[in-house]
């Protein structure tokens, strides 16, 4: 069981250190080609924070272990939202200046909608994981269509190609990498404990997935980017949406829970809705953040009863 745990953390190290050098390299790119920092933040960073969900979905679905690439995509969502974006506000409000928010906050609620009604028959076939991944295509098109290249945004950057090269590459390859050590490790833990590894993805995994959203919005909060740390948010919430369910069920059908249809899959939506709904007014204010952080509290709570039980 120790080993076990020793490489869960040593996998999620893998992933973390991984996405973190190839955010590095994504966004000096961005920078050097004069992308606006709320664009920024709702692909690039948002692409690569999401990058361990991805993988560690992708091959739990790979390994026909559905429960876990599902529980890790809703969980990521849910711990976003409820701890990641909670926290962001309640250390600082965010005063919205994205003129697109109320659009990408839909495009994130329609996405969570969609799985919501893919997920009626208990399972997401082929054909809607597809409807999914085209979600996201539209979504990026919209992005760069409404948010143009802007001159005078442009950074030096004298980092060399061949550099930002081996850390995009490399930290791919060590994302890959460290999610075959974690769903491996995360399936001995499950089946050592009893527990079911829905569980398993929705708590443990969905956490240390996240991480790189939680300190990427953290860090963007301190600098005083607060848009970077809204539009990660986002746009990692849309792409687990679209992407790691999306490209999971291609792989193989992702069957639902029960739990999943009764309970996760609604806070998800509840979270999703009112992100939209605080944004559209033009700011996040400390108290919603309160209300993020009390819905995840309650819903923790959930999760350790279902567990016990």
């Amino acid at each position: 069981m120790i080993i076990q745990f020793l490489l869960l953390i040593g996998g999620l190290i893998f992933v973390i250190k991984g996405a973190d050098y190839f955010v590095d390299a994504a966004v000096s790119v961005a920078r050097k080609t004069g992308m606006s920092e709320v664009l920024i933040g709702a692909t690039l960073v948002s692409m690569a924070t999401t990058l361990p969900e991805l993988a560690v979905s992708t091959y739990s679905s790979y390994l026909n272990k559905a429960d876990l690439a599902v529980g890790n995509a809703v969980g990521s969502v849910i711990f976003n939202t409820g701890i990641i974006l909670g926290l962001a506000i309640l250390l600082s409000p965010i005063v919205i200046k994205d003129q697109k928010f109320s659009s990408k906050a839909i495009f994130m609620l329609f996405a969570g909608i969609l799985l919501g009604l893919f997920s009626v028959n208990a399972e997401v076939t082929f054909l809607e994981g597809l409807l999914l991944v085209t979600l996201f295509i539209v979504y990026t098109i919209f992005l760069f269509k409404f948010s143009p290249v802007a001159e005078n945004e442009k950074q030096i950057d004298n980092t060399p190609f061949w550099l930002l090269s081996i850390k995009f590459i490399g930290g791919a390859m060590a994302v890959v990498f460290g999610s075959r050590l974690m769903v491996n490790a995360a399936v001995s833990i499950a089946e050592a404990l009893g527990i079911s590894t829905a569980i398993i993805g929705l708590t443990i995994v969905a956490a240390g997935t996240s991480l790189p959203e939680l300190v990427t919005s953290l860090t963007a909060i301190k600098k005083g980017h607060q848009n970077v740390s809204v539009g990660n948010i986002v746009g990692a919430n849309f792409l687990n949406m679209a992407t790691v369910i999306g490209f999971s069920s291609l792989i193989n059908p992702l069957p639902m829970g029960s739990d999943s249809l009764r309970i996760d899959l609604p806070v998800m939506l509840i979270f999703m809705t009112l992100i939209w709904l605080f944004g559209r007014k033009g700011k996040m204010e400390r108290w919603q953040g309160v209300v993020f952080i009390s819905i995840y509290a309650l819903y923790f709570i959930n999760i350790v009863t279902r567990t016990l039980g």
